[in-house]
């Protein structure tokens, strides 16, 4: 008897829907710990263990990533629940990745982390905080708590030390202390830049090592102070204590007392070493637990439950259950899951990362984000487009365009948004895709548009093949793609639009924007879709690796979504395609011109090039040598320079005067002068702006997402948004909601 299987799209939904309620009920089952190595994988995975044992619930069980920062990115996008961060990481978890501490760390006599401090001898009476300019200086070593992060991040918020670059602490510390100590100085500075001064103090100038000089870490910078007769130390109250009155037996420790010490206050006056309490320059906290924001007040209790029952039972180290929380020792490592010197958990009251860190300790971090005082700080996201920034930072500074430029460099566009959003940076260029998540989930707003024609502020998705392609725009299946990025508007959405609107795959309003890319990385044999395999786009892990295949950057830039993957956005596209990699690019209807056409601007990969090798996929299944309008898949809105939606009209105009006067400066690409709108001496194309961008013009009263983006646009990115209809309590009533009416549907009438 033959068993008939009849297509059915409400089945279909129903999987889907049971798929992305699926999540949620693990998630609900379970506390997912990340850990970062592989001695703390097996820490957590004995943890893991011993809390079943004792029947403590919800159930541990481990997630392994590579980095603190990949353990950030696995929370907030689903795949993992908690972490204990120190208190950088917990800025970095709060500020880019919505994370909040749930629970802190306690030490012994219950102390919940340690005063920064900036200690002075004394007798040395004429220092204070407000004129460190020219002292000399000891550090425990660059990047670290006490000795830097804090105080030069003070400094740098408070204006007392003028930055010289956006994120530059070194430098600017550089040209602010005279002779220094801080170990690591030279191997964090950038190429060319000259620091050697931040070394002369040291045991070993010339190597300044971070972890091998006699003068690293606390009491190395104590000690640097005293031998080096330097102005100020900046250390912690303990490392004074230990190492004065006798505590310290060494010769130059030796005779050392703690009064003949002072300590500078915040507000500019000095006191004892005693007072430290209500004056230092900020305190450190505890480590913290902590979980994404989006979870609901029921699981984080449980996690809390969970963790307060654990420390009654394992708290104590050599207990008799057989494991201790705050011990590493048995798995051959130190402060593995939590510190080792701690004693047990407290539970955190706050809503946000910021009331635990607390202003005075935010505000260094944020200092060292800090770029020079009244500039319009560019976002970029690679090492090119800080080139061009800087390029242009010099441009127009030297034509007396004001405010100046400066260059707020990260590594993606959605950390740009999150940066702007809190106020470090101020502008970035943006395509349609980006539009809509910086003004649906960061409040961004546009401010001006390119042109790529005169006065037009828009451009047509197309889908260009090599001229002996023998397939149509309706025999794409199984061929090779190149797309300008994930989520990128003519690389991405549109053509996913494009392929479900004519039926070549389905995509539905309750499909997760996962559901989607396995439905494309099935669709075509190959692909680069760069940013595909990213943690941002692929939360939880099952995008096709096909939809890298194609893609040739190297090691930990392969299929990265910005310039250092070659084959990243228009121009990269376009070499896939050029280069026989892919079959078929999704590029805007300027690219070939622009790479092979009479004019083309030569970067090397496309020297041979004639747009006559290349040939325009049309909806009417013909193929065209020259492009129009309608062998096109879409007209969309061009990219935008968005700014943070609570900016004032008046700091909005003042963005966009200083691009109209750039524009009128630097806007051609002949001469030898800045080109705006040109990248050919920079590493990458298309940096900070396209290069096919003729002008750049104000957005009128399209000045917000939804308005700059056509109504048909937001339809189809909609469907692609992962947010829409995946991890929120809506969505879950929705799925149930959907679940139930196909299932009354099935026994009231059938499914249609």
């Amino acid at each position: 008897m033959a068993l008939t299987m009849h297509f059915n799209p409400g089945f279909v939904l129903v999987l889907i829907c049971l798929f992305q309620m699926s999540k949620f009920i693990s998630a609900d089952n379970a506390a997912r710990w990340c850990t970062i190595s592989t001695q703390e994988a097996n820490k957590c995975d004995s943890m893991k263990t011993k809390f079943a044992e004792e029947g403590l619930t919800p159930a541990i069980t481990c997630v392994n990533e590579d980095s603190h920062e990949a353990c950030m990115s696995s929370i907030a996008s689903g795949r993992a629940d908690l972490i204990t961060l120190d208190g950088g990481d917990v800025y970095t978890g709060g500020k880019l990745y919505g994370l909040m501490p749930i629970m802190e760390e306690i030490y012994a006599d219950g102390k919940k982390g340690y005063n920064a401090l900036a200690v002075v001898r004394k007798s040395n009476t004429d220092v204070t905080i407000d004129n460190l300019r020219s002292k000399t200086t000891c550090h425990t070593g660059y990047g670290r708590t006490a000795g830097w992060n804090i105080p030069v991040g003070f400094l740098l918020e408070e204006g007392k030390m003028p930055s010289v670059g956006c994120q530059n602490s070194i430098e600017s510390a550089s040209e602010f202390f005279n002779l220094s100590c801080v170990p690591g100085a030279l191997a964090a500075a950038k190429e060319g830049a000259d620091v050697r001064n931040l070394c002369a103090l040291c045991h070993d100038p010339g190597m300044c090592s971070r972890s091998g000089d006699v003068y690293a870490g606390y009491t190395g910078a104590f000690r640097c102070m005293i031998e080096r007769d330097a102005d100020v130390a900046f250390i912690k109250t303990e490392t004074v204590l230990d190492n004065t009155d006798g505590n310290n037996p060494e010769d130059w420790a030796a005779s050392l007392r703690s009064e003949d010490f002072e300590i500078l206050c915040r507000n500019g006056i000095r006191r004892p070493i005693t007072d430290d309490t209500s004056c230092n320059l900020a305190t450190s906290p505890s480590h913290a637990v902590v979980t994404s924001s989006d979870k609901s007040k029921e699981e984080i209790d449980s996690y809390v439950q969970l963790l307060m029952k654990a420390v009654d039972l394992f708290a104590v180290d050599g207990n008799a259950k057989g494991f201790s929380m705050f011990d590493s020792e048995p798995w051959s490592g130190e402060d593995l899951l939590f510190k080792d010197t701690t004693e047990k958990l407290g539970v955190l009251n706050v809503d946000h990362y910021e009331d635990f860190l607390g202003e005075e300790y935010l505000g260094s971090l944020d200092g060292l984000l800090k770029c020079p005082e009244g500039t319009l700080r560019f976002c970029t996201i690679s090492n090119g487009e800080q080139e061009k920034c800087e390029a242009m930072r010099t441009a127009f500074s030297g034509a007396g365009i004001n405010p100046e430029i400066s260059c707020f460099q990260t590594e993606s566009h959605a950390d740009c948004m999150k940066y702007i959003e809190a106020g470090n940076a101020d502008i970035v260029t943006l395509d349609g895709g980006d539009i809509y998540t910086a003004g649906k989930y960061f409040d961004l707003v546009p401010v001006m548009g390119e042109t790529y024609e005169v006065g037009v502020a828009s451009y047509w998705a197309v889908a260009v093949v090599r001229a002996d392609a023998s397939f149509t725009i309706s025999e794409l299946k199984g061929k090779k793609s190149c797309h300008t990025g994930i989520m990128k508007t003519a690389g991405w959405v549109v053509p996913v639009g494009y392929l479900s609107k004519n039926e070549q795959i389905e995509v539905k309003n309750c499909d997760s924007a996962t559901a989607i890319v396995i439905s494309l990385g099935e669709f075509f044999s190959q692909s680069c879709a760069p940013g595909a395999l990213t943690e941002k786009y692929n939360p939880l892990g099952t995008n096709p690796e096909s939809l890298c295949d194609l893609c040739i950057g190297e090691g930990d830039e392969h299929c990265i979504r910005n310039d250092h993957e070659p084959y990243y956005d228009y121009s990269g596209a376009f070499r896939c395609l050029a280069e026989s990699a892919g079959d078929v690019a999704f590029i805007k209807h300027v690219t070939v011109d622009e790479y092979a056409g009479d004019n083309k601007k030569n970067v090397g990969w496309n020297a041979d090039l004639d747009s006559s090798d290349f040939r325009y996929l049309c909806p009417d299944g013909t193929k065209q040598e020259n492009w129009s309008e309608d062998c096109s898949l879409s007209k969309v809105a061009s990219h935008a320079l968005m700014t943070a939606g609570w900016k004032t009209d008046a700091e909005k105009s003042e963005i966009r005067n200083v691009f109209i006067r750039g524009q009128d400066l630097f806007g051609s690409d002949s001469g030898d002068s800045f080109k705006l709108f040109d990248s050919q001496d920079y590493e990458g194309s298309d940096l900070l702006f396209k290069d096919s961008t003729l002008s750049l013009v104000d957005v009128g009263n399209k000045d917000a997402y939804d308005t700059w983006l056509s109504e048909e646009y937001l339809e189809g990115i909609k469907a692609q948004d992962m947010k829409e209809c995946s991890g929120s309590p809506t969505t879950k009533m929705t799925c149930f909601a959907l679940l139930l009416g196909l299932f009354m549907a099935h026994v009231f009438g059938g499914v249609a």
